[in-house]
């Protein structure tokens, strides 16, 4: 990772903007009928410490003095679904999602045709390259 953090730094000229823009796993996605939170999912181990590893990755370019850290944050984005089984097939072929939280599946199965929403956090830094 931080190899590739060099390369991308390397791609901008100095002083250009860097963003990086990722899933936030301190914050487990929901999901959310008639607007009302209804339940959430779990990220797979792997996810969570991919996630670790490109924060590490990250500050220590930071440290090291290649890029400045500009701004920082989460935001929430949703994605529909028009029933359950649209949310299970998603669900089956995601690579980050582990599975439902506990209690959250008897909910879903309440009005299994009803449209859903997943509500996911992206975490995003911006950076500005240095000189040298």
């Amino acid at each position: 990772m931080v190899d590739a953090l060099h390369e991308a730094r390397s791609a901008l000229r100095p002083g250009g903007t860097l963003i990086d823009l990722r899933p936030d796993s301190t914050q487990p996605p929901r999901v959310v009928r008639d607007g009302v939170d209804i339940g959430g999912f779990y990220e797979r181990r792997k996810a969570i410490g991919d996630n670790r590893a490109s924060d590490r990755a990250v500050a220590r370019v930071v440290r090291d003095g290649l890029l400045k850290p500009l701004r920082a944050g989460s935001f929430w984005y949703d994605t529909s679904y028009p029933d359950l089984a649209s949310l299970d097939a998603w669900l089956v072929s995601s690579l980050r999602i582990g599975g439902y939280t506990r209690g959250t599946r008897a909910m879903l199965r309440k009005d299994r045709d009803r449209p859903l929403i997943v509500r996911r956090a992206l975490a995003f830094g911006i950076y500005r390259r240095t000189e040298g």
